[in-house]
């Protein structure tokens, strides 16, 4: 019986947390579905045992405010260049929106855990409000609208039927909250890195429209740290072609979005980043490539060399692609387009 009574009790605990951990995490991904959700199923009934701190979201005022102001979120997150506005303004407001909900949970409780609950609801709310407007920021460069679109009607149904389930169902929404931060937590260094990838290319595409940014029309240079591992390196009749930053879309060995320094010589094409606090180099002779081309963006040009058993994908800023020499582009075919 004692055993029993503690199981008993130990589900007891992971049901609030599931619930304060569930309600928490979807209100970074919309805070005002999140309360409406809450509030209507308390109102009718929906859902039983709930902490009786969450009956004021049963208000009719509040259901009230929380579906306006859904409406309009559903409305604004539908078009490109206004939800990033949205979530830029929300980047305050769900994390506290979050933290509230939390400690709505826990009713009359110690100073301490009241503290602690609303910073684990607010880091979990910044979590997920994080990971949203970085993905989103992500699919407005794609060209066509219906990405942008899509993914925003996803998350309004996972954020009204992940609200529901933790409140119906709070032992599957712990682990299933658990399971989605670890995924967060492996993911988000990769999501960071595009994002890293996405605004210094704007920047570069303003500088270097005043004159500033763009390549060098004299010899190419490269930095100290890089040029004393390709001298090292580096054939006696090897010439240096080109040379400036990108970042790895897609080479086999280097992160997504890493941003390395290329350099295209006579014999061979050269990457060199930096990896665990190390620089490391790939190379890829010409003898091996079968098909190089490049694919011009508005922010972003993509370089995609095929060679002997794997293709390399380089993003350049666009106004430095137009200098790649022309020997390397010979298989240059300048009417397919990649837009970013």
């Amino acid at each position: 019986m004692p055993l029993c009574r503690e199981r008993m009790h130990a589900m007891e605990i992971i049901a609030q947390l599931g619930s304060l951990l569930g309600l928490s995490f979807v209100s970074g991904v919309n805070l005002y579905a999140t309360v409406a959700v809450v509030g209507l199923c308390i109102k009718h009934g929906l859902v039983q045992g709930l902490p009786p701190e969450l009956q004021v979201l049963a208000n009719d005022a509040v259901i009230f405010v929380a579906l306006f102001l859904y409406v309009i979120e559903f409305v604004v997150d539908k078009i490109p260049g206004l939800d990033t506005l949205w979530d830029t303004l929300h980047t305050i407001v769900r994390p506290l929106g979050g933290a509230m909900l939390a400690l709505m949970q826990v009713g009359q409780a110690s100073p301490a855990l009241e503290v602690i609950v609303f910073m684990l609801g607010a880091s979990l709310a910044s979590a997920a409000h994080m990971t949203k407007a970085g993905t989103r920021l992500l699919v407005q460069a794609s060209p066509e609208p219906f990405s942008n679109m899509a993914l925003s009607v996803g998350e309004d149904i996972f954020a009204v039927g992940y609200a529901y389930v933790s409140l119906a169902h709070p032992r599957w929404t712990f682990f299933t909250t658990i399971v989605l931060l670890v995924l967060l937590l492996v993911f988000f260094p990769m999501l960071a890195r595009h994002l890293v990838m996405l605004v210094k290319a704007f920047f570069h595409r303003i500088f270097s429209a005043f004159g500033s940014g763009g390549a060098s029309a004299g010899a190419p240079s490269l930095p100290y740290h890089i040029d004393r591992i390709y001298s090292g390196e580096a054939a006696d009749a090897e010439e240096v072609h080109w040379a400036g930053p990108a970042y790895a879309s897609r080479v086999p060995g280097v992160p997504r979005a890493c941003r390395v320094h290329v350099v295209l010589t006579s014999l061979a094409l050269r990457i060199y980043y930096r990896r665990l606090f190390r620089w490391q180099n790939k190379s890829m002779p010409r003898q091996n490539m079968h098909r190089v081309r490049l694919y011009p963006g508005r922010l972003l040009s993509k370089l995609v060399v095929a060679g002997s058993g794997e293709t390399w994908i380089l993003s350049l800023y666009s106004r430095m692609a137009n200098t790649l020499p022309a020997p390397w582009m010979e298989w240059h075919e300048p009417n397919e387009k990649i837009d970013h």
